[in-house]
């Protein structure tokens, strides 16, 4: 291993953040077991349930439960059984960081050197940008520089690491790492690029090499993972096409053209179990619908519809049914996918991260910081309530774990109550029971 990436642990903790970490965390009312364990949360979709939410917010905005300082990084908010995690940049070090949910007071922290490749630029920070990966009693991180590494997330100790650019000759990414990994069959599954594998899987537990794609340059999105006709395939965007590789053999089953002049691909792929897949991105490559079927064993993609004005960068979008919502540059708009036609617009929603509760409620964050609730669907959408809760660039899309809503920016993280006065205030819940969904 290059000695300028040797990781080195440092758990910081006070005495009582000690008993903490041996213990079980401290209850967090509300706290329920919906927790967010990867990028998109239960099902990777930025789709999720909860109960006993306020129907309004006071002209102060959500209580703040509390607030406190975090260094830069855009790293979404973990959640599971009262402890939050996520990671951040602290001078040439990236840090993953163990929570206490009720309190924000660190239980453990590891950290480990990180310096900046010379190829890769310093305009929109330097990381950490892929979110980690909770299964079991693991916790999946990559950084910035590609370094890939599982951590006892009780102790914050390393158990294994692979440096995916110095193994497998990898992508050098001008604006970092950004594709948080991904769970499959005993498996943890990392994006790499370059001329030697698009992607590889190493065993959850040891870390040893279980699987490697065919290769393939890699975009900025995360990957998700798809039923086609029975086959399971790891979906990704690279910066000029969507691929599917099929995670039995790391064989490239399809692929289609999506590019823009930027060569950028930023957000994550949209399925549904009606077998349509959406792609979008900024520039002039706009959206796509496509339509993958399994036939005489090999995938058939047949595009059914396009528009290039919906043009969906970097943000977190959603997929209901036949529509997708989301913000291209300042407009929020829903888009049927099977027509290509855009059936309402609204203005004034910057690069906003959305996020779904139930059928028709949203919550959305844009990257100014402002915080806004309200209903949404194909007949329109209803803003009840918003109210400025970060600065600028606030692109970490929101966490929502029982009625508690985690927001970060690049300088500080907040905990915010949406909970009815009775849900937030009636006593403290049990701590959820250990789930995980892979």
């Amino acid at each position: 291993m290059n000695p300028i990436r040797s990781p080195t642990a440092r758990i910081c903790l006070r005495a009582a953040a000690t008993l903490l970490a041996l213990a079980i965390p401290t209850p967090v009312p509300g706290f329920a077991a919906d927790s967010w364990l990867q990028w998109g949360g239960p099902r990777r979709d930025f789709n999720t349930t909860a109960d006993g939410l306020a129907a309004a917010w006071p002209d102060t905005g959500p209580e703040v439960v509390w607030s406190r300082d975090l260094g830069p990084g855009y790293a979404t908010v973990l959640a599971e059984r009262g402890r939050l995690y996520t990671m951040y940049r602290r001078d040439d070090h990236e840090v993953l960081v163990a929570l206490d949910a009720a309190t924000g007071d660190s239980i453990w922290e590891y950290d480990y050197r990180a310096p900046v490749h010379e190829k890769q630029s310093r305009d929109y920070g330097t990381g950490p940008n892929a979110t980690p990966l909770l299964v079991g009693d693991r916790i999946y991180i990559v950084g910035f520089g590609s370094l890939a590494q599982a951590i006892d997330k009780q102790t914050g100790k390393l158990l294994w690491s692979h440096d995916l650019i110095e193994e497998h000759d990898g992508q050098v990414l001008t604006f970092g790492h950004s594709s948080s990994p991904i769970a499959y069959d005993g498996m943890v599954v990392f994006l790499v690029g370059g001329d030697r594998h698009a992607a590889v899987g190493y065993d959850l537990a040891d870390g040893s090499l279980r699987w490697t794609s065919e290769p393939s340059s890699i975009g900025y999105s995360s990957p998700i993972i798809i039923d086609v006709g029975g086959e399971d395939q790891l979906v990704f965007m690279t910066p000029d096409e969507v691929v599917g590789v099929g995670l039995q053999d790391g064989a490239f089953k399809w692929r289609r053209h999506h590019e823009n002049q930027y060569r950028i691909n930023c957000s994550s792929p949209w399925w549904g179990d009606d077998d349509l897949l959406f792609v979008s991105s900024q520039g002039d490559a706009g959206s796509r619908t496509l339509r993958l079927r399994r036939v005489e064993g090999k995938t058939v993609v047949e595009e059914i519809a396009a528009n290039r004005a919906v043009k969906i960068f970097h943000n977190t979008a959603l997929r209901v049914g036949d529509y997708v919502y989301g913000t291209t540059g300042t407009r929020l708009l829903a888009h049927n996918i099977r027509s290509g036609e855009i059936a309402w617009v609204e203005d004034g929603y910057p690069e906003a991260n959305l996020l779904r509760i139930g059928e028709e409620r949203v919550i959305w964050l844009d990257e100014n910081g402002r915080l806004g609730m309200g209903t949404i669907s194909p007949r329109g959408f209803s803003p009840q309530a918003e109210h400025p809760v970060l600065e600028k660039p606030a692109w970490t899309p929101p966490t929502l774990a029982g009625s508690r809503l985690y927001l970060r920016d690049t300088r500080r993280i907040v905990a915010l109550e949406l909970g009815a006065p009775a849900a937030a205030h009636g006593g403290r819940q049990p701590v959820a029971p250990l789930t995980t969904y892979f």
